[in-house]
């Protein structure tokens, strides 16, 4: 099968040229992309071969399908949660000439559909997050496996789905875990995610973040990412976490450090575990009365949202739900990433980190062999793409550095 962008299946094809508006911004701040990623693809290692790019389908990862394509690779693009596809980037891209699989609010079945519909096309190599198409394929398309020359993964849930399946023997094909590299989750996971998580919910709430109590959940790197920009804008930040070293970490870093005692207090509870029901019913019977819930985690269930029970719109992106007792808290985006279902994602010189790491990872399995299961990333490219962002800030280091 052959990638051919008449297949797609996209919201509306007249929004095209919003979209175009979009990813010429990105462009335009993109200089590790447009430098260094731009002339390693440029060798032909990825001409004639079909790549599926499923990330969060946004302006960003436009950008990085179309310079894929510039590559000769026969592109086809999904996104990763249907809560965060922009239609408008979606038409721009099927007007370059990129098979697409995406609308924006897409139900439960149409999202696996268009995942499929991505996998159908017989890629050679999967730019993924959240394992969202590497574990349907594993699943649902096995007879595909043998075809991958490897996928790259962009998130701490991805690469921990990953393992998940090497661990299980079903994992047959390299994997690179772009998301351990440093210029990966040093950057867009802490500053990115942090940025941008306290952003959408000033933003979608309309409220003051100075005096507010705020209750991060986990505190990895995005976790200390959200601690650390909402303790810039003034709130009072309580970590809870149940891993001791991360906890004490938490403390070091100034933040009060408790157990699900925590909920009690918050103005306002952010996820950030990558996992399942980090707030659950038990989490949700503590909560004040007013609290906003929000995730900045991976999937759309890091809050029991079924838990709570059907919620009134109260202002876009904010649904008011009863828990009795005279008590309401407020979600935001139905829990689905706030800082990409409800804003513009992570700034873009955080994402042309992240994004060449991914484009120089799928060079890489174009260009090689490699051994299956979870890979990581070449030290010394993470390293030319640190020094390439310097240059381009205008930074030199001497060069044994």
């Amino acid at each position: 099968m052959t990638v051919d962008a008449s297949r797609s299946r996209i919201a509306d094809p007249s929004l095209a040229p919003a979209g175009e508006q979009r990813i010429a911004w990105v462009a335009r701040h993109s200089p590790v992309l447009n430098g260094l990623a731009r002339a390693r693809l440029a060798d032909g290692a990825l001409r004639g071969k079909r790549v599926a790019v499923v990330v969060h389908l946004e302006a960003k990862t436009a950008h990085l399908a179309s310079l894929l394509a510039e590559a000769g690779a026969e592109v086809v693009a999904a996104g990763s949660n249907p809560g965060t596809t922009q239609d408008a980037v979606a038409a721009a891209l099927v007007a370059r000439g990129i098979e697409v699989h995406a609308t924006h609010g897409a139900s439960p079945d149409e999202f696996v559909a268009d995942l499929l519909a991505a996998a159908d096309a017989e890629p050679d190599i999967v730019v993924d997050d959240g394992a969202e198409l590497t574990g349907r394929i594993v699943s649902s398309r096995p007879a595909l496996v043998e075809r991958l020359r490897g996928v790259t993964e962009e998130t701490t849930t991805g690469v921990a789905r990953l393992r998940a399946l090497e661990a299980a023997g079903r994992l047959p094909f390299p994997a690179i875990a772009a998301n351990d590299a440093s210029c990966k989750h040093l950057y867009d996971n802490r500053y990115g995610t942090g940025q941008t998580t306290i952003e959408a919910i000033l933003r979608l709430t309309n409220l003051l973040a100075a005096g507010k109590e705020l209750c991060v959940v986990g505190y990895g790197w995005v976790g200390r990412g959200v601690a650390r920009y909402a303790a810039g804008n003034g709130a009072r930040v309580t970590v809870v976490e149940i891993d001791p070293v991360k906890a004490l970490e938490a403390y070091m870093d100034g933040h009060r450090v408790a157990g699900p005692e925590g909920f009690a207090d918050a103005d306002v509870v952010v996820t950030a575990t990558g996992g399942v029901a980090a707030v659950g019913r038990e989490a949700l019977a503590l909560l004040k009365d007013g609290a906003v819930l929000a995730n900045a985690g991976h999937d759309d269930r890091e809050i029991d949202v079924e838990a709570l029970g059907p919620g009134e719109e109260v202002r876009p992106g904010v649904t008011r739900h009863d828990l009795g007792g005279g008590r309401h808290v407020y979600l935001l985006v139905q829990g689905r990433l706030v800082n990409i279902a409800g804003g513009d994602g992570h700034p873009v010189e955080i994402m042309d980190l992240s994004f060449s790491v991914q484009a120089l990872a799928a060079h890489l399995l174009a260009s090689v062999e490699l051994p299956p299961g979870v890979q990581p990333f070449p030290e010394e490219l993470d390293r030319e793409i640190a020094r390439t962002k310097l240059d381009s800030l205008g930074v030199t280091l001497p060069e044994s550095a």
